[in-house]
């Protein structure tokens, strides 16, 4: 025993890999080891990096797609080469900002230097038109000279001008001087053709790229968790594979453990209960054949004890003998007889579970076979006074059987009831219906199966009836109670008679 655990242990040892392996006991009992798996190459750990990616998707993602998106215009598309001129009066927003700025530095200047400034704004913006009107509403500065204004203005005039550049005409800007009404020295206006703004195109972010980028974003995060439930998915079935197609040998062949997770451990389980199957099987197979080999060798050599001891009790009957001892004589021939059936049985049964019992079943009448038996069986009925019944009607029922075996499945069924329910003085045999198929039915009135028996033994007679039925393609079902016992015989589903 100490040398068969050892070979188990080495074998399950060389079979298996145990990593970062954790022993349990309860109650000083060791239990079978537990795998632990780091948490960055376990399932969860990715099953949460993408949990994290889908929560970061929205304020980090988004905003990385729209910096993307210029980047990639930007480097693809540059920004076309703008004139001077172009850059000077792009943008109205500057330009306006530009002059208000201006007009406040001008509030503590006198009218020269209001003059002064005005020339140097001109000559920087070259296709403007810019002009002065003091606090009394005169135009003092016109650069250049413009023949639509009016050399002192009214309210009226003002109002108009205003309503015109509004509507339509040049872009103006106006504005007080100290960029406040308060301060009291009129205004400056400063006025532009309209074609001159925007003539340079203004990008701003230009977004063309968003979508794609967008996409991409999501496309990467679907690859991600699909990737993901797709390793788990193909792993858990080449495990499935591997049980559902196992070898002609019935166990399945041990598969290349993956990545160290959780169906790693369940790679390595699988492995390891292979291995255990395999050590089983070949166990098994030695302790069959030990049996097998007992039973044959223990058969053989009880035969010639048996047939010595025969022999003597022969001899036995011609000597005087009193009543007691001719009793015992007789007992000593019963239990011989049952013993010599009994290493009958094993050596039937032995031949049966290892194949060596040839079986040629063809098709015959199995009631004529029951007639010949029960015709053998006669005088044994009669000597224990049991009564037969015979009902197998007139019809042939032929089955698929092998003569000699379905002869040796009656002789054991009728010495069964000759040893357990002679008590009820009678056997009947008919032919009928089971379960929609022609059956034989084997009937006494015993005390039932569940009833104590002397004579019981170790239940191989109605083994070998199985094994040979089952050979045959037939099968025994039996109804008992304490009114008797009804075995039937009957096809197999789906065979045919």
């Amino acid at each position: 025993m100490r040398r068969n655990t050892m070979k188990r242990g080495g074998i399950r040892g060389k079979g298996i890999k145990r990593n970062n392996i954790q022993r349990n006991s309860i109650h000083g009992k060791d239990l079978k080891p537990v795998r632990v798996i780091r948490f960055r190459q376990s399932l969860l750990s990715r099953y949460v990096l993408i949990l994290l990616v889908a929560v970061a998707f929205v304020p980090i993602f988004l905003p990385a797609s729209f910096l993307g998106s210029w980047l990639v215009s930007r480097m693809i598309f540059p920004e076309p080469a703008i004139s001077p001129e172009a850059k000077l009066y792009r943008s109205s927003q500057t330009l306006t900002e530009m002059w208000h700025k201006e007009a406040l530095q001008l509030k503590s200047a006198t009218e020269e230097q209001i003059n002064q400034r005005l020339q140097v704004l001109k000559q920087k913006y070259p296709a403007a038109s810019m002009f002065r009107v003091d606090h009394e509403g005169r135009t003092t500065l016109q650069l250049p000279e413009q023949s639509g204004l009016p050399d002192v203005w009214s309210t009226e005039q003002l109002v108009d001008y205003m309503k015109e550049r509004q509507s339509g005409g040049p872009f103006t800007i106006v504005a007080f001087i100290g960029d406040n009404a308060d301060t009291g020295k009129g205004f400056i206006s400063f006025e532009l053709p309209r074609s001159l703004l925007n003539s340079a195109p203004d990008r701003g972010a230009d977004w063309r790229f968003y979508g794609l980028l967008l996409a991409m974003l999501i496309l990467l995060f679907v690859g991600m968790s699909y990737w993901f439930i797709r390793n788990i998915k193909r792993r858990l079935l080449r495990l499935s594979a591997a049980m559902d197609n196992p070898p002609a040998g019935g166990i399945p062949q041990p598969i290349t453990p993956g990545r160290p997770d959780e169906i790693g451990m369940l790679e390595q389980a699988f492995n390891g209960m292979i291995a255990e199957l395999r050590l089983s099987r070949r166990r098994e197979q030695e302790e069959e054949a030990l049996r097998k080999s007992l039973i044959s060798n223990l058969s053989h050599d009880l035969r010639t004890p048996l047939t010595v001891i025969n022999s003597h009790l022969y001899s036995l009957k011609d000597e005087p003998l009193t009543e007691k001892g001719r009793s015992s004589v007789a007992l000593m021939e019963t239990k011989m007889d049952d013993l010599s059936g009994l290493i009958d049985h094993l050596l039937s049964y032995n031949l049966l579970i290892s194949g060596k019992y040839k079986l040629e079943p063809h098709a015959q009448d199995v009631l004529r076979l029951v007639r010949e038996s029960a015709a053998a069986w006669y005088p044994l009925w009669e000597k224990r006074q049991i009564e037969p019944e015979i009902e197998l009607g007139g019809q042939p029922l032929n089955w698929p059987v092998d003569s000699q075996a379905f002869r040796r499945v009656l002789d054991n069924l009728f010495q069964n009831i000759l040893r357990h329910a002679a008590s009820g003085r009678y056997i009947g045999l008919f032919a009928g219906q089971r379960r929609g198929q022609a059956a034989l039915a084997i009937r006494d009135h015993g005390p039932g199966m569940e009833a104590d028996s002397a004579n019981k033994g170790a239940g191989l007679g109605l083994a070998i009836v199985d094994l040979l039925l089952k050979e045959m393609g037939l099968v025994r079902e039996t109804e008992s109670s304490h009114e008797g016992t009804t075995t039937w015989i009957y096809p197999m589903p789906g065979r045919l008679n």
